[in-house]
């Protein structure tokens, strides 16, 4: 970065200073008025603003606007000088915001500076406010801006800068020029946003080359429907390079059908669960029903065994049927009773073991051979008995 010493600048921003005092004291007064800083003479007519003794009426600007691209060093130039004379209150702002600069600039803070004297610059846009403009991104660096500010300037102020002055803005330009370049940016499609080291810059066509600093820049071009692409450019001083992007058609996002294979859910086993439990419960209420049969049977058998034969005209017939009756309900709950264990049992195996369901094999694969279960159930002597391979 260039070191410049702010006392070369004194003059120029007195001088400034004093070309927006006039117009001030105009609108607020027909009178002069002082300026602080300043002399209380109004500058005369056509003087150069770099002279100290500067006097008469200050020049109306021309409305010519600023037509840096990327980040601009005179922003109020982009509209132009208005027709009808400034407010008094906008010039006052004007000239408060110019001493700011002005002082912030002397205590070394140009940052602020530069912010003030362009916001001075968008209130009253006096071409003599572009040379300090100038100075100050010298200052900060900002070459390609500085080099704007100071062509407009030279512009601007035509025949009423002095030989000395236009030497010296030109010796500034001649630096300026070895630290700045020009780049031209096209691509293969229309209206793609142009973005240079992430500040949008305008769309695709832009049009006339971008003056910038020299140094490395990423240029980045976007548009809807199109892969965004990035590039970094290297700029040397002097340079008027050209690039061109090429943007591809974005890929369509191809849609991917899972296909999940069904899963077979074999309820034989649940059919088998539930058909077990429900026989056990009816082969257990049989049984306990044929058994209250058989005990009240008993129970009539013995009432019949001690009654008097005088009572009944067939005592020994009825003792007979009696006790027939008694042992056939006697047995059917002894059967049913086993049966029901015996459905229980196999429930309760299925329940705590169902079976594994079967697998559709594969193509060309042998299914394995199903294991035999044999389960026999007899009856003899009174025993049941359970018999089988589990």
């Amino acid at each position: 970065m260039l070191s410049r010493r702010p006392r070369r600048l004194l003059s120029v921003f007195s001088a400034c200073a004093v070309a927006l005092a006039p117009s001030l004291a105009a609108a607020a007064d027909p009178a002069p008025a002082k300026s602080a800083g300043t002399s209380p003479a109004p500058p005369a007519s056509g003087a150069a603003v770099g002279d100290a003794a500067a006097t008469g009426s200050t020049p109306a600007p021309s409305p010519v606007g600023n037509t840096a691209a990327g980040n601009t060093a005179a922003p109020g130039a982009a509209a132009g000088q208005p027709d009808a004379q400034p407010s008094p209150e906008v010039l006052a702002e004007a000239k408060q915001r110019f001493d700011r600069g002005y002082e912030l600039y002397e205590e070394g803070d140009y940052p602020l500076a530069l912010i003030e004297f362009n916001r001075a610059y968008e209130l009253v846009p006096n071409y003599r406010v572009l040379y300090n403009i100038g100075q100050v991104c010298i200052q900060l660096g900002k070459y390609a801006d500085a080099r704007r500010a100071l062509e407009e300037y030279l512009g601007k102020g035509g025949d009423q800068l002095t030989a000395d002055r236009r030497t010296a803005v030109n010796k500034d330009l001649v630096m300026l020029g070895r630290r700045t370049a020009f780049l031209t940016i096209a691509a293969n499609v229309e209206n793609a946003e142009v973005r240079v080291d992430d500040v949008s810059v305008g769309k695709t066509p832009l049009g006339p080359a971008l003056l910038m600093d020299a140094g490395v820049h990423r240029v980045t071009l976007r548009r809807p429907g199109y892969l965004p692409k990035t590039e970094d450019v290297t700029l040397a001083g002097g340079d008027n390079k050209s690039i061109e992007v090429t943007l591809e058609l974005q890929p369509e996002e191809k849609q991917t059908i899972v296909v999940r294979e069904r899963e077979i859910v074999d309820d034989s086993a649940q059919t088998w669960i539930i058909a077990g439990w429900a026989t056990t419960g009816a082969l257990a209420a049989g049984a306990i029903v044929t058994g209250i049969m058989g005990k009240n049977e008993a129970n009539e058998l013995d009432q019949l065994r001690g009654a008097d034969a005088r009572d009944y005209t067939d005592l020994a017939q009825r003792i007979d049927d009696t006790k027939k009756n008694a042992s056939t309900l006697f047995l059917a709950s002894d059967v049913l009773t086993g049966a029901a264990l015996i459905v229980g049992g196999l429930s309760l195996w299925i329940t705590l073991d169902p079976p594994e369901p079967e697998r559709p094999a594969s193509p060309g694969e042998t299914p394995a051979p199903k294991p035999l279960d044999s389960v026999a159930v007899g009856y003899q002597d009174g025993q049941l008995s359970l018999r089988g391979s589990f």
